[in-house]
Formats: C-alpha cells, sequence, structure tokens
C-alpha cells in the first residue's frame, strides 16, 4: 500500500487541505450512520509526528476515534477504494496503517459485524474537523 500512496503522490503531489477543498465528498448514509444516532463528522487524518495528512474520514456518532473502518474513509482514492477490493478479506490481508516518514498509525483488525477497519494507536495520530469542504450526501443501503 506504501508503494501505491508514494506513485500516486507522485503523480498528483502530497495531500494537502488545498487539494482537499476541491475534492467533491459524499457523506455516507446508511445503516451504521443510522445506528450511531444519525450524527456524522467529516475529519481529517493526519500524522502527529510529521503533520502529513493521511486521509479524511467519517465519524458517526461520538466519541474518541479509536478505529478507523474502511468503508468511512473518503479520500483519497487509494484508501477509499480499499473497501471494493474483494482480496480483502481477513485483517492479514490488509497490511499496517503507516504515514509516508515510517510511523505507524494503525493495524488491521476485523470488528464484530464483519467490516475490516484500522485500529488507531493512540497518540500517534492528530484528528481535525476541517473548517471548509465542499460536501454532499449521499444514501447508500
Amino acid at each position: 500500500m506504501e508503494k501505491t500512496r508514494q506513485k500516486l503522490q507522485k503523480a498528483r503531489g502530497p495531500i494537502t487541505y488545498a487539494n482537499l477543498s476541491a475534492q467533491k465528498i459524499k457523506i455516507k448514509k446508511d445503516k451504521h450512520f443510522r445506528k450511531r444516532g444519525g450524527t456524522t463528522k467529516i475529519i481529517t487524518v493526519s500524522c502527529k509526528a510529521c503533520g502529513n495528512l493521511l486521509f479524511v474520514y467519517q465519524k458517526d456518532g461520538p466519541g474518541w476515534l479509536k478505529r478507523c473502518y474502511l468503508n468511512r474513509i473518503l479520500f483519497p482514492e487509494e484508501y477509499a477504494s480499499l473497501q471494493k477490493n474483494k482480496l480483502l478479506k481477513i485483517p492479514k490481508d490488509l497490511g499496517n496503517l503507516k504515514c509516508s516518514c515510517g510511523s505507524l498509525i494503525g493495524t488491521p483488525i476485523q470488528h464484530k459485524d464483519s467490516r475490516l477497519a484500522f485500529k488507531l494507536v493512540r497518540k500517534s495520530f492528530k484528528r481535525k474537523t476541517p473548517k471548509k469542504l465542499n460536501y454532499s450526501l449521499s444514501r447508500l443501503s
């Protein structure tokens, strides 16, 4: 996954907040969204060591960010497309979530509802709610 990320960064440059505001991000409204109270936040997750922006995540419900489900990662495409990859069935297939600086951000797990996720290492990442984002609602069943 790290090689894919590096290739994409060379092609389009590093992921920055400026690149992010130009993207159209769709909020997912499905059974998981409704189960957590119907509230959501769009947050950015970045490396605490180097400040590199890793991905944009849709957090449903209140509470701490302990794990990131693959189906809730919205941007960039190399992480958002992991949920559609049919070859990823167990956490061992996924590999660790690492920043380009080498810091370990998360380890793969499978939640009790069979969704793959990254269990985040505390104090290895920063979360931020961006002030301006271009997003729209999408209804998924």
